[in-house]
């Protein structure tokens, strides 16, 4: 109760010495451990900013030149230097604490009328404090002046990362990713990871990523050094085991697959190749030779290496090995030997944990150097649960959730801000040492990278302060911090669009995935268990819903050329939604629910629509991504288009 009433005093303390009716802590994202403010404001507009002659690093430097710019936009002059004149006193002070019982990656910043003093524990949480700091200065810029105030924080994780999917067809540009990692870094995100299957350009397999614009080695070294200066770690993310089918769509390399022979209409593990045999010498050859080519582009000596969902195992090549020894231990010693040589070469790996989690027995065997990654993306995932086997076993560990953006258009906000919130708690709870926020891409990455915006954001907020960011007004915090024009209507339509999918009532325990489910499967049952929640009424409601969006979307002001193009995109997502809810009305009516089975009148108009959303679908995707992979995700929607084929 104490706690709660310093925090209140603290918020109107805020608000009122800023002469401002909004708090301060509404526009820190995240929201600082401890902060209280002083009636008052800055009192000068000319100084000097001292950075300590100890601070031998050229990016504090760097991120101090764009303080100064920043106060120069709201009428503050500040030169910078590393000694004062006797009896000077700096307008801003940046120092570095150096104590070793600090709190890593922490800071310390109070401003009086007299001045700004920035003290971080360490060179990390100076970085850290100037993030804060530049926000506090885009507050000042909106509502007329820096509030005296008096801020401690530091992190509860102190690694603190996002996965972005690269390898489900979506290649970001350059210029787009370095955006992205910019937005990040102002979050004090300090990791990145780019899920790689395909998508880099390995000299020897060009077979393999032809056509798919992957990065190259040139561009990963431009990226890692884009991060550095960040102050993020680019982490490798190659996958190993399972998850390989576009190296099997090629001959060469099926005689590493764990299959022989592929059974179309059979079981999951029988349909397609996508996990290499762990008992054939050649995987590991090739997987290890990957690695050799790869990771001496990176300056960390982290890396990803998979190991997630090797469908396919125990039921092919491996079968004997399996049958006679367990799973477990084939999966293991595979695993292992990997993570032995990269051991060997100086490397940390990272593995999935969701394979070794169904033999938590086996978790002590683990080897030393190994992190597991326990990922799980539905609202009622056991973190908890799962967390507490690794703190038992005694296994480093990331918590995983996810932005739930994938296989849908517009996002299952809901869910992904339970996922955020229940694995940052957990986390916390039995120890994590990281927190690993993934966005995905499956089956064509449809959905725009702005659906992902709030939950990147609110996982981002989590892993630095679970309890000071659990309420978080993430609609405010993508405004302010995600959308550059700080553009609250198209703010609001992105949060609203997210919540969409409540309108079915959809239970994501089901596993089904409403909108893109339905659109790829024209003509099935609506009437089975898995579409129990769609009916006319609710689909009603549905298309409504996202046409009003849609035309707020449309006619609401954009204040620039990101602004028309971010309310395009939510756009299509919308408009994606939409059409599959037409389509859903229009299968509700007839007995079979089969599309192919509607009026010439109906296909028609479906497809004709489908074909307008495409379009834009195409030149909106080479707005912010390599052609590479365009063609292919355009390919999943076949299905749907041949159902819609008048006789």
């Amino acid at each position: 109760m104490v706690k709660f009433v310093l925090i209140v005093a603290a918020l109107y303390a805020c608000i009122i010495s800023s002469s401002a009716k909004v708090p301060l802590t509404e526009y820190l994202m995240p929201v600082p451990k401890h902060i209280s403010c002083n009636e008052g404001n800055l009192g000068i507009v000319k100084g000097r900013m001292l950075i300590s002659p100890e601070i031998k690093d050229a990016r504090i430097t760097n991120l101090a030149r764009k303080v100064k710019q920043q106060l120069s936009d709201i009428g503050i002059s500040c030169e910078l230097t590393h000694q004062l004149a006797n009896g000077e006193k700096p307008l801003l002070e940046l120092a570095i604490l150096n104590k070793k019982d600090a709190p890593t990656q922490g800071y310390k910043i109070d401003i009086d009328a007299s001045g700004i003093r920035l003290t971080g524990n360490d060179v990390k949480g100076l970085n850290n404090g100037i993030k804060t700091l530049e926000q506090i200065i885009d507050y000042a810029k909106q509502f007329g002046a820096i509030p005296q105030l008096h801020i401690e924080d530091h992190p509860d994780y102190t690694n603190r990362g996002i996965m972005l999917d690269i390898s489900r067809d979506k290649v970001p540009t350059l210029t787009t990713l370095f955006k992205y990692i910019d937005q990040f870094a102002s979050w004090k995100i300090n990791q990145v990871q780019l899920y790689t299957e395909h998508t880099f350009a390995y000299q020897n397999h060009e077979k393999v990523w032809k056509g798919y614009s992957p990065y190259t080695a040139e561009d990963i070294i431009a990226i890692d050094a884009y991060c550095h200066a960040n102050f993020i770690e680019l982490i490798a993310n190659q996958n190993s085991l399972g998850h390989m089918e576009k190296w099997f769509d090629h001959k060469e390399y099926q005689h590493l697959a764990e299959l022989v022979h592929v059974v179309p209409n059979g079981e999951r593990h029988e349909r397609k190749r996508t996990t290499f045999n762990p008992v054939d010498p050649g995987s590991l050859e090739l997987v290890n030779g990957l690695y050799d080519e790869l990771l001496p582009n990176f300056r960390s000596k982290s890396v990803n290496i998979g190991g997630d969902e090797p469908w396919e195992l125990g039921y092919g090549r491996s079968k004997e090995e399996c049958d006679k020894h367990g799973k477990s231990e084939v999966y293991l010693s595979y695993m292992s030997e990997i993570t032995q040589t990269l051991n060997d070469k100086g490397y940390e790996p990272q593995m999935w944990a969701d394979i070794i989690l169904n033999y938590p027995k086996d978790l002590h065997r683990l080897p030393d150097n190994i992190t597991c990654m326990v990922w799980g993306y539905r609202y009622w995932y056991p973190f908890d649960k799962n967390c507490e086997k690794m703190k038992k076993a005694g296994v480093p560990f990331y918590v995983c959730p996810g932005t739930s953006s994938w296989r849908s258009f517009i996002g299952r906000l809901p869910n992904a801000l339970e996922n955020q919130q229940k694995a940052a708690i957990a986390g916390k709870q039995h120890g994590a040492i990281g927190y690993l926020n993934t966005d995905w891409g499956d089956h064509g990455h449809w959905q725009p990278y702005a659906i992902s915006y709030p939950p990147l954001m609110y996982g981002a907020a989590l892993s630095w302060s679970v309890n000071e960011n659990m309420e978080l007004n993430i609609e405010q915090a993508v405004a302010n911090h995600a959308i550059e024009s700080g553009n609250k209507e198209i703010a609001h339509q992105l949060i609203e669009l997210g919540h969409v999918y409540k309108l079915y009532d959809e239970d994501l325990r089901r596993y089904v995935n409403t909108f893109y489910e339905m659109l790829l499967q024209p003509d099935s049952l609506l009437t089975t268990e898995r579409f129990a929640h769609v009916n006319l009424k609710k689909t009603h409601k549905v298309i409504d819903k996202l046409t009003t969006i849609i035309k707020v979307l449309e006619n609401c002001n954009k204040y620039n050329q990101e602004d028309e193009l971010l309310a395009k995109e939510l756009m299509v997502a919308a408009q994606f939604a939409k059409h599959t809810a037409l389509q859903a009305k229009a299968r509700l009516t007839l007995h079979d629910n089969k599309i192919s089975k509607a009026s010439d009148k109906v296909k028609y108009d479906l497809q004709s629509d489908l074909k307008s959303i495409l379009h834009d679908y195409q030149l909106l995707w080479l707005e912010r991504n390599r052609p590479g992979g365009l063609q292919q995700s355009l390919e999943k929607f076949k299905p749907v288009m041949d159902a819609y084929t008048i006789n």
